[in-house]
C-alpha cells in the first residue's frame, strides 16, 4: 500500500478517535477520562503524530537526533521503538535545549527545543487529549486551537468594533510561558484527565530541566516556548481567565459589557463604556492566577485613534462613501516592515550573486503568497502595492548587481520579464490562492 494512503487512512481514524472522546466530554462537562494511555502508542496516532513534527521541521534537540537521521534510518524502526517504550513504561523526558531568537524589539525571547522523540510523543498525547478540552473552551479563545486562526480573532474584533465597543484595552502578560505554576496548571489538567500515565507524562515534560551552555537548570514553574503540548498547556491554563471573565458578568450588557478577544497570552477587550472597571478585573483574574500584566504592553486606547493586535490595525473613522463611522482592517506598520526585511534578506545581492534568479524568485514567492494570505481578508490593497514594488525594486537590484552595472534598471528590466520568466507572484493581481484543508483532517468539532 502507499505511504500516501496509509497516512491518509491513519488521519481518517485518529479524527474519527477524536470526534468520539470530543464527543464524550461535550455530553458532560464533569467527565474525567480515565483509560487514555493505551490510545497514544496506536500505529495511527504515532504516524500522524510523527507527520505533524517532520511537517513543522526544526533542530534537533539535547540528542542531536535530527529528523533527517531518524528518516536515513528508518521512521517505521524509529515509531516502533517509541511504542515499545510507552507501551512497557521506559519511556523517559530529556532534557529540554534552550536556544534564544530576537524578537522586534531588540529583546531575546528564550525557546525550549526538545528532542524529535519528545516532540513526538507530545504530538500524540496532544491528539488524544485536545478535543477534551476543546470541549470546554470559551469561544473568546482563538490561539492554537483547531480551525481557528488569526484571522478569525481579527473578524470578532471587526464585529465588535461595530458595534460601538470602540474603547479598547490591548493587554499582554508578562512572561506568560515562564510564569506559569507547574502545581496549578497540572490541577487544571487533571480535572479532565484522571489517566495517572499522562498526567506523569506532562508532569515529567514540565520537571525535566533546561539545557543552556552545558548547565542544567531545573524549574518548578513555566513551560517551554517550542514543545509541541506546550500550546495546549497554555489554553487549558488561560481559560480559568475566560471562564471567570463570562461568570462574573463582565460581557453582559448590563454590566461593563466588556468583550473580551484571546490569542494565546495576548488579548484585548473591547467596551462601549468605560475600561475603569473591567482593567480592574483584569488584573484581579491575573493575580488569583499568579500572572502579571506586562505594564509596557498594556495600554487604553480609543479606536478611533487605532490599535494593533496581531499584526492587524484596526480602526474607526468616518466613510464619505456610506456617510457613517465605519471600521477598517489593514497590515500593520511592523508588519510591513517584517516582510521588507525577510524580502530584503532573501534578495540581498552579495549573498545571491551566484545564485540564479529563478532560486532567488523561488525563495522571495512563499514569503510574499504567505504574508498576502494572511491578509487577503482585510482593506490591504495599498500595503500590498507598497510589498510588491518593494519586491520588484530588490530583485532589478540583485539583477543589475549580477551584470555588474548601476541604476535602477527599469527598462532593461521590465515588469513583465520579472513575471513571465522569472516567475514572481503578483499579489495585487488576485493571484492569491488559500492552502485548503484535507478533508480527512477536518476538525473533529465540525462533525459534532
Amino acid at each position: 500500500m502507499p505511504e500516501g494512503s496509509t497516512s491518509f487512512k491513519a488521519r481518517e481514524r485518529v479524527c474519527e478517535l477524536q470526534r468520539k472522546l470530543y464527543c464524550a466530554a461535550k455530553s458532560d462537562g464533569r467527565r474525567r477520562f480515565h483509560s487514555l494511555h493505551d490510545k497514544i502508542w496506536r500505529d495511527d496516532v504515532l504516524l500522524v503524530a510523527w507527520e505533524s513534527v517532520r511537517a513543522n521541521r526544526g533542530a534537533g534537540g539535547v540528542d542531536q537526533v535530527s529528523i533527517e537521521e531518524i528518516e536515513k534510518n528508518g521512521v517505521q524502526r524509529f515509531l516502533d521503538e517509541v511504542k515499545n517504550e510507552l507501551r512497557k513504561g521506559t519511556y523517559r523526558a530529556n532534557k529540554v535545549r534552550r536556544v534564544y531568537i530576537p524578537k522586534t524589539d531588540g529583546k531575546r525571547r528564550p525557546l525550549g527545543i526538545p528532542t524529535i522523540k519528545d516532540r513526538v510523543v507530545q504530538a500524540a498525547v496532544r491528539l488524544v487529549i485536545e478535543p477534551i478540552f476543546e470541549a470546554d473552551f470559551e469561544e473568546c479563545s482563538y490561539g492554537f486551537r483547531p480551525n481557528r486562526s488569526p484571522k478569525d480573532a481579527s473578524k470578532a474584533i471587526y464585529k465588535w468594533l461595530n458595534f460601538e465597543c470602540v474603547n479598547i484595552l490591548d493587554a499582554d502578560i508578562a512572561a506568560y510561558f515562564d510564569s506559569i505554576p507547574h502545581d496549578r496548571l497540572m490541577e487544571q489538567v487533571s480535572r479532565r484527565i484522571a489517566d495517572g500515565y499522562i498526567l506523569a507524562l506532562i508532569r515529567a515534560w514540565l520537571r525535566a530541566g533546561v539545557l543552556e551552555e552545558g548547565k542544567v537548570y531545573n524549574t518548578d514553574k513555566g513551560i517551554p516556548q517550542g514543545g509541541v503540548i506546550s500550546p495546549l498547556l497554555a489554553n487549558i491554563y488561560l481559560h480559568q481567565f475566560d471562564r471567570k471573565w463570562k461568570e462574573d458578568g463582565m460581557e453582559r450588557r448590563c454590566g461593563c459589557g466588556a468583550r473580551l478577544v484571546r490569542y494565546a497570552d495576548d488579548f484585548v477587550i473591547l467596551a462601549t463604556k468605560s475600561m475603569d472597571a473591567p482593567y480592574e478585573k483584569v488584573k484581579e483574574i491575573m493575580k488569583s492566577l499568579g500572572l502579571a500584566l506586562k505594564e509596557e504592553k498594556t495600554r487604553i486606547v480609543n479606536a478611533y485613534d487605532g490599535f494593533d493586535f496581531l499584526g492587524f490595525r484596526f480602526v474607526r473613522r468616518f466613510s464619505k462613501k456610506y456617510g457613517k463611522n465605519k471600521t477598517y482592517r489593514f497590515p500593520s506598520h511592523k508588519s510591513v516592515v517584517r516582510v521588507r526585511e525577510k524580502i530584503r534578506e532573501v534578495t540581498d545581492k552579495r549573498l545571491n550573486s551566484r545564485n540564479k534568479p529563478e532560486v532567488v524568485v523561488s525563495k522571495v514567492n512563499p514569503i510574499l503568497v504567505g504574508w498576502a494570505n494572511y491578509f487577503a481578508h482585510v482593506n490591504a490593497s495599498k500595503a500590498f502595492g507598497r510589498v510588491q514594488r518593494y519586491c520588484e525594486h530588490r530583485l532589478r537590484r540583485y539583477l543589475r548587481y549580477r551584470r555588474h552595472r548601476y541604476g535602477l534598471g527599469y527598462k532593461e528590466i521590465p515588469d513583465r520579464f520579472l513575471y513571465e520568466k522569472l516567475g514572481l507572484e503578483n499579489i495585487t493581481q488576485g493571484k492569491i490562492h488559500y492552502v485548503m484543508a484535507n478533508a480527512a483532517s477536518e476538525s473533529y468539532r465540525t462533525a459534532v
